[in-house]
Order: structure tokens, then C-alpha cells, then sequence
């Protein structure tokens, strides 16, 4: 045997095994480019990956949280800027929640500057701030025969339908406080927090390889090198076998 067929079987031998360790790189590589060349079509930034052990992968840890505000039907939890009302996810303000209370046939949400209404539903009807507000930043929120009360830095005071206030004193106002959640409702605000991530980003971090951590994007060039290595000593085999039929 001569020392060019011991070469050409060599490349044979390992352009086979090489291709197909890398073939899995290489259709990553080429359906998650087609996803990101359509990723308006696929709307992937709109889906949200919530995989609990993809979260603790990128170091993502979700919460259970342990108390909230109770309604008659109902709770609300607002902290680390997330709402969650029965289950249901809020768009949340950055600012921390003072109270969260049932008056009548609304729900009523307060941070220091802003009063939310929300129907049961989870529904946002009105959202209140500055002159539409008693005088002074909002401190709690409380209830009085079905009114909505507030406390603010001016004193105290009270509405029906949150547009006209009037003075009160604070002795008959059941005042907004956390209360401890039972154990269904705990499992229920955690799933609605549960960290995720968009599939666009997951998609991404796949394609670059920086799903795989620091060494990710070298892991793709090194699958791209692979791919040229492949092509050359492919080519290298057909060409010989070309000539060898000659």
C-alpha cells in the first residue's frame, strides 16, 4: 500500500466520523438562521419560554411568594415589580405597592403616586395620579362602608367613585395590610411570576452559541472551520476519484 492510498484513506476514514459528529451543529446552525430570517412571521419575541431547569441554566430563579393582599374572592400581589391578581399577570410600576383593596365593585391598586382601578377581572379601568389625587404622596389605602379610603402626607380621605374626595377620620377605616397566602394561591402567583425568557433570545443564544457559556460562540467556530475542513477534503476524495476512473 502506498503512502497515498494510506493518506486518502485516512481523510476517508475521518471525513465520514467528523460529519457526522458535526452534522448536528450544522442543522442548528441552519434552523435556527431560517427562525431569526423570520422571527417576525414566527413572533418570537412575543413567545416566552418559562422551562424551569432553561431558567436555572441561565441562572434565572423564581420566587414563591408568601403573602399578598386579600380580597372577598381574590388576592393581589404586587413586589420585585410584578403584579400578579388571581393568578393573572399585571403590567406592574416600577414603584412599590402601599395597598391593594376591594371598595364596591372595584379594585384598587396604590404606590406612592399612582392609584390603579381594576375590574375583578384584572381589567385596568383608570389610572389616577396628581391633581386627580388627594393632596400628598399616597401612604395606604383602606375602606369604609364600601368607600375607598386613602392616606396620604395631607391626612385622610375618602370617595365612591374616585373622582370627588372628602375628608375623613381614619377610626372606622379598615386599612390594607398583607396577609399570609394559603398554599393553592402561593402555587398559583408563583407559575404567574415564573422567570422566562423570549424565544427570540433563546433562539439567538443558540444560533451564536452562547447558550453553551463563554466558550459557546468559539464551540460555532470551530463547527464553521469544520465545515470548510469538510468541503476541502470532500472535494480533495471526488476529484481523485474522478481522476482514478480516467
Amino acid at each position: 500500500m502506498s503512502h497515498l492510498t494510506r493518506i486518502i484513506r485516512f481523510v476517508r476514514h475521518w471525513h465520514a466520523r467528523i460529519g457526522v459528529l458535526a452534522a448536528l451543529l450544522f442543522l442548528t446552525l441552519a434552523v435556527t438562521g431560517v427562525m431569526l430570517n423570520h422571527t417576525d412571521g414566527l413572533q418570537l419575541a412575543k413567545r416566552q419560554v418559562h422551562a424551569v431547569w432553561l431558567m436555572k441554566w441561565y441562572g434565572l430563579e423564581g420566587e414563591r411568594p408568601e403573602a399578598g393582599y386579600l380580597f372577598k374572592d381574590g388576592y393581589f400581589i404586587g413586589n420585585h415589580q410584578r403584579w400578579v391578581m388571581d393568578g393573572k399577570l399585571l403590567p406592574a410600576d416600577p414603584e412599590a405597592v402601599v395597598g391593594a383593596v376591594e371598595a364596591g365593585a372595584m379594585r384598587y391598586v396604590a404606590t406612592r403616586s399612582t392609584l390603579y382601578m381594576f375590574q375583578p377581572e384584572g381589567v385596568l379601568v383608570e389610572k389616577l395620579s396628581d391633581n386627580a389625587l388627594p393632596d400628598g404622596n399616597l401612604e395606604s389605602l383602606g375602606v369604609e362602608d364600601a368607600r375607598l379610603a386613602v392616606k396620604t402626607s395631607g391626612g385622610v380621605f375618602v370617595t365612591k367613585d374616585a373622582l370627588a374626595w372628602s375628608s375623613a377620620t381614619s377610626r372606622s377605616i379598615k386599612w390594607a395590610v398583607m396577609q399570609p397566602l394559603s398554599e393553592n394561591r402561593r402555587a398559583e402567583a408563583a407559575a404567574a411570576i415564573a422567570p422566562s425568557l423570549p424565544l427570540e433570545r433563546l433562539v439567538l443564544d443558540i444560533h451564536s452559541g452562547r447558550i453553551f457559556g463563554q466558550y459557546g460562540p468559539w464551540l460555532m467556530d470551530l463547527a464553521a472551520l469544520v465545515l470548510v475542513m469538510l468541503s476541502l477534503s470532500g472535494a480533495w476524495i471526488y476529484l481523485r476519484s474522478i481522476r482514478k476512473r480516467h
